[in-house]
């Protein structure tokens, strides 16, 4: 072989050393911007995230706070309410009921952009917490109904089924806030 060719060999093994590092450079460069990218995208969604689920869980809580008068002895009439104190101060059954109508509709309204912001499990756990705090409303809202009319439950049998919609409303709301801590958690890399 002479010189000249394995100039131009050397020169060509050269040139296609440099164009090999060139494209992986510009192709590892590429990905790096994707994750970076993707890691961002991921950072803000969980922000929104964190900030819906935030919201939902207060409202949540609000409205369980002011309905766990139902932990309560069941009172035996609507005058041992007052006289045992199960009622928050300064207000009547009439104003509770109100109040936790008014609680249960900020819990729905939170609960649609939850399930809008996912995950499906996050989604579905807000549903339940919705459902269960829908029932705590509904019993509070049917105990003024005397208990004369045929079949009505009595006052003690509605507040006690009324204390275990609440359990079972404030164990959705436990439910939902670890769904929450998870979909939080998760890094992206489980995708």
């Amino acid at each position: 072989m002479d010189a000249g060719l394995a100039a131009v060999l050397g020169a060509l093994a050269g040139s296609v050393a440099t164009i090999g590092a060139t494209l992986a450079t510009g192709w590892s460069a590429r990905e790096q911007a994707k994750m970076a990218a993707r890691a961002e995208h991921l950072r803000q969604r969980r922000d929104a995230r964190q900030a819906v689920y935030e919201e939902f869980i207060a409202a949540a809580h609000a409205h369980s706070d002011l309905t766990k008068i139902l932990l309560a002895p069941a009172p035996q009439d609507f005058d041992d309410m007052e006289r045992l104190r199960i009622l928050p101060p300064g207000m009547d059954l009439a104003a509770v009921i109100e109040e936790s109508r008014s609680l249960h509709e900020t819990v729905t309204r939170i609960s649609t952009r939850v399930q809008l912001a996912g995950p499906k499990e996050v989604s579905a756990a807000a549903s339940l917490v919705d459902d269960k705090s829908r029932d705590v409303y509904a019993v509070l809202a049917v105990m003024p109904v005397p208990d004369t009319y045929p079949g009505m439950p009595s006052l003690p049998e509605q507040w006690n089924d009324g204390c275990m919609r609440f359990v079972d409303f404030s164990s959705a709301i436990d439910d939902f806030s670890e769904s929450a801590r998870m979909a939080l958690d998760n890094d992206g890399t489980n995708n």
